[in-house]
């Protein structure tokens, strides 16, 4: 359910009303605009880069706004960065609302990733070691060499393994943020 709409007169001719809402609360929209910039290169050569613009829409979600009927690209903060997210949004003649869910990146890691990285990389040492030394145990008929290299061959793949695991437990996680378009009832 769209979020109540005050009375106002019509949007201008060639325009359309937008009503932005943002599921977490009230945040800032960026109306981000592109721009060309030139470059010259050492020969003379103007090339152009395109570059962001981006302007205050509104302080708070949620606003609503009367933008030129067309395609826009709206901006939105990515919670835990200080990031801004862009999306196309089609502005029409007729009154909508774009409800935006935003993007959550969460980076709460710590000792179990460090110790995590360490143990696979004195792991997968240990499973190289092992497998070097284990060959050349059984070939030459070296008990202690072939002992030698069937615990490091084994100790390596069970510490590689539980340092995957414990990095893969305590990563940094991302969840895509999400937009539903539709028009105002």
């Amino acid at each position: 359910m769209a979020p109540p709409v005050p009375a106002q007169a019509p949007p201008p001719s060639g325009y359309g009303r937008l009503l932005v809402d943002v599921v977490e609360g009230p945040t800032p929209v960026q109306n981000v605009r592109v721009k060309p910039e030139p470059k010259t290169n050492a020969q003379g050569r103007t090339s152009y880069q395109l570059i962001e613009v981006p302007e205050l829409l509104c302080a708070r979600s949620p606003c609503v706004t009367d933008l030129p009927a067309g395609n826009v690209v709206l901006g939105f903060p990515v919670v835990g960065r200080s990031y801004t997210e862009v999306e196309l949004v089609h502005v029409g003649p007729e009154p909508s609302v774009y409800r935006r869910s935003l993007s959550i990146y969460e980076d709460n890691t710590g000792a179990t990733r460090v110790l995590g990285i360490i143990a696979t990389a004195l792991g997968g040492t240990a499973l190289m070691t092992g497998s070097a030394l284990l060959p050349i145990g059984l070939a030459k008929d070296n008990g202690a060499m072939t002992t030698a290299g069937a615990i490091n061959l084994g100790g390596g793949a069970v510490l590689l393994v539980v340092g995957i695991l414990m990095m893969n437990a305590d990563a940094p996680t991302f969840r895509p943020g999400s937009s539903n378009h539709f028009p105002l009832q």
